[in-house]
């Protein structure tokens, strides 16, 4: 299993995404990510860059582009040729939906159009020789008459079309087991977020449980780290991707110990 980077970790680094004289700030950060040792980015082409132009700044860093994304108003229109277009060129596998739109929520309508429009991509998208990925948070396990979303997500999806990216700090954070639910997608991921869990040693827990979340370096926090790797390699899934959404320490301190942690108990693990 390869490991990536995902770069909502560091969308603070990345520069005025409208801005094309951030395109040598992109480059530098990307520089650092391989330098760290992440084998991979999460990132389509940015503002200010043409597809082959990215292509060409990546492969000259080293590192290679694992995902683009796929957002709901292009998830629900008919044409998709610019994002197969974009995820060619750029040599990338997979594209993501990286989360449920709002309008979603409580409304079983839209729940159907949601899967309906998952499927229609992924089929477009499958036949292109790519993979289509929808990605959970927590409140994907929200319910609606009575099953999680997230559940009628999976069961609605065909597999052959549909795959799922699962991220590990918000299967924790809905309520949901991790290595269960890996167990349950087995032969439908291309690659899992890496995110830990962890528990803010400050909260008032003598109040209705206010015990508060926190996002962890990888192997700072409280999930099963060796369980969630042996299960990853059982199932032959490729890649995993590190995200953490908010950090205590410097972003690419916190990127490197999260990596050299993984690293280490890939070794011990594995």
């Amino acid at each position: 299993m390869q490991i990536a980077l995902a770069p909502f970790t560091l969308r603070h680094y990345l520069g005025d995404p409208v801005d094309p004289s951030y395109k040598p700030g992109i480059k530098t950060v990307l520089q650092r990510v391989k330098k760290i040792g992440y084998a991979g980015i999460e990132l389509g082409t940015p503002p200010g860059f043409t597809h082959q132009e990215y292509k060409d700044m990546v492969d000259e860093i080293g590192l290679q582009v694992v995902s683009t994304s796929l957002r709901y108003p292009e998830l629900a229109g008919e044409d998709f040729s610019s994002v197969i277009e974009e995820a060619t060129i750029l040599g990338a596998k997979n594209v993501m939906v990286p989360h449920m739109p709002n309008i979603v929520l409580g409304n079983p309508y839209e729940l159907g159009r949601l899967i309906t429009n998952l499927n229609r991509a992924g089929k477009a998208l499958r036949e292109a020789g790519l993979f289509l990925s929808y990605h959970n948070h927590a409140v994907d396990f929200a319910q609606v008459n009575g099953k999680p979303l997230f559940e009628q997500i999976v069961d609605g999806t065909d597999p052959a079309w549909v795959l799922i990216q699962p991220d590990t700090h918000w299967l924790q954070a809905g309520g949901a087991h991790v290595i269960t639910w890996l167990k349950r997608l087995k032969g439908r991921m291309y690659i899992v977020h890496f995110k830990d869990y962890g528990i803010d040693p400050y909260s008032d827990h003598a109040f209705l449980e206010g015990t508060h979340k926190q996002f962890k370096e990888i192997g700072e926090g409280n999930l099963n780290w060796p369980g969630i790797l042996k299960e990853c390699k059982e199932l032959g899934i490729p890649w995993c991707a590190v995200e953490q959404d908010e950090y205590e320490r410097p972003v690419y301190e916190a990127i490197a110990l999260s990596l050299k942690n993984l690293q280490k108990m890939m070794e011990v693990c594995l």
